[in-house]
């Protein structure tokens, strides 16, 4: 399976509730951040999947957190972008 195959697979198994949120933001931030090679993106891929690690790497189930301006993202945050991203990436897959 390549990266980005990778990617696909985490994106659709945590909308199908295949995977918890952890879950993905820990597998999908190690790829994206350790594995992919970014030169065989497009420019769209890199951008969207850029900013979805970003949040994924600033995930917090904790209420507490998510209490703090700018810093955490939710699951619910997380949940939409995942959404965005498949819509905007792999809408045709």
């Amino acid at each position: 399976m390549t990266d980005r195959e990778k990617i696909k697979y985490l994106i659709n198994g945590v909308l199908n509730n295949s995977y918890d949120i952890e879950t993905f933001c820990d597998e999908f931030t190690r790829i994206y951040d350790l594995e992919i090679n970014y030169k065989e993106l497009t420019d769209m891929e890199r951008k969207e999947l850029h900013d979805l690690c970003e949040m994924a790497s600033r995930y917090s189930g904790n209420e507490y957190e998510l209490s703090i301006p700018n810093m955490y993202y939710s699951g619910a945050e997380i949940l939409e972008k995942v959404r965005s991203v498949k819509s905007k990436l792999y809408n045709n897959d």
